[in-house]
């Protein structure tokens, strides 16, 4: 069953921060001595998943940190002032505090958006297309006229119970179920939203849909066990997800009025490259609209779609009146599509 509901509001601008600290794929294998304990080559996880590197934050920082330094950028890109922010979503896997205060109150506290409610918002990798569409419904209902949704990923501490637990075993399959762990990035992400200001510009539509028969493919967390170790079984939750974006993708395209050609880029959650070709067959567009992130930053969690958003306007690769399409998803099961006409700052 899909969830679908018109767009009432645009984009105003992003921020992102990326760590400058680099590690690579090959280094992480060489960690664990993959080649000697499981039989996998070094260069192994950069051949499955094409992620070269990733970044890692300084020690000390925290999950709001990098909220707060993308905050500070989209609000700077957007000209206003803390204090004019009405909702703050955190929408971050990784948080402060594991169960209370919600990290929006931290983040809120920081840039001293005093005159804003906050809360968090949890969906696994799915969290900021889920952050997107509450803040549309808020928009759209005259509760928020400026609304401000925040990330800080830190996926290396995940990364890190990982190679933990690899050199206690020596088992494939161990290996097998843990390596998606190893794919994870850091990165802080922000995006500010208003209403629009034509009809015709900003989000379209959005449509979700959510599927908990899948919620056993990827877990982390779970009672009694480590609360970051993570564990995926990486080609089946790919395969579902797919399967899920494509059925919904004509339906979507078909009540936004919208061909495949004339999508000028196409976002999608990065978990690896050969996902890109999966996209491209059902949406019916070219691999080379599909900007990628993922190469250098591994799999950013919920910081994914804001971090390739905020790399578009940096770079100027999207003009105003430009459709772009985005794809969400998470684990749990969810999927989501939304399509934007780009008016950004």
């Amino acid at each position: 069953m899909y969830v679908y509901t018109q767009g009432h509001s645009r984009l105003i601008s992003t921020g992102a921060y990326i760590p400058d600290s680099k590690i690579s794929s090959r280094d992480l294998l060489q960690e664990v001595d993959s080649e000697n304990r499981f039989g996998i080559s070094f260069d192994w996880l950069e051949r499955a998943t094409g992620i070269k590197e990733k970044r890692v934050i300084p020690d000390g920082l925290l999950p709001s940190d990098m909220a707060v330094r993308s905050a500070e950028e989209a609000l700077d890109v957007a000209r206003l002032s803390p204090r004019d922010i009405d909702v703050i979503i955190y929408a971050g896997m990784d948080r402060d505090f594991l169960v209370e205060p919600a990290t929006a109150h931290v983040v809120q506290a920081k840039i001293g958006a005093h005159n804003a409610i906050a809360f968090d918002v949890s969906s696994a990798c799915h969290g900021f297309m889920n952050g997107i569409h509450l803040m549309d419904a808020l928009i759209a209902t005259g509760q928020a006229r400026r609304g401000l949704i925040v990330s800080g990923e830190q996926g290396s501490r995940h990364t890190q119970k990982t190679i933990e637990a690899l050199r206690q075993t020596t088992d494939r399959a161990t290996f097998t179920k843990l390596a998606g762990g190893l794919t994870l990035g850091d990165a802080g992400a922000a995006m500010v939203m208003g209403p629009k200001l034509e009809p015709e510009t900003g989000f379209m539509g959005f449509i979700f849909q959510s599927q908990g028969q899948f919620s056993n493919l990827c877990t982390c967390g779970r009672r009694g066990e480590d609360p970051l170790l993570l564990e995926i079984d990486m080609p089946a939750i790919v395969e579902q997800a797919i399967a899920l974006w494509g059925s919904m993708y004509e339906v979507f395209m078909e009540k936004l009025g919208w061909q495949p050609q004339e999508i000028a880029k196409f976002l999608h959650h990065q978990v690896g490259v050969k996902v890109f070709k999966r996209h491209a067959g059902y949406a019916k567009i070219p691999l080379d609209i599909m900007p990628n992130t993922v190469s250098g930053y591994g799999n950013l969690i919920t910081a994914n779609i804001p971090v390739c958003l905020n790399r578009l306007s940096k770079n100027q690769e999207v003009n105003n009146g430009q459709k772009v399409f985005i794809a969400g998803g998470g684990s749990g099961l969810s999927v989501s599509h939304t399509g934007l006409i780009w008016n950004a700052a």
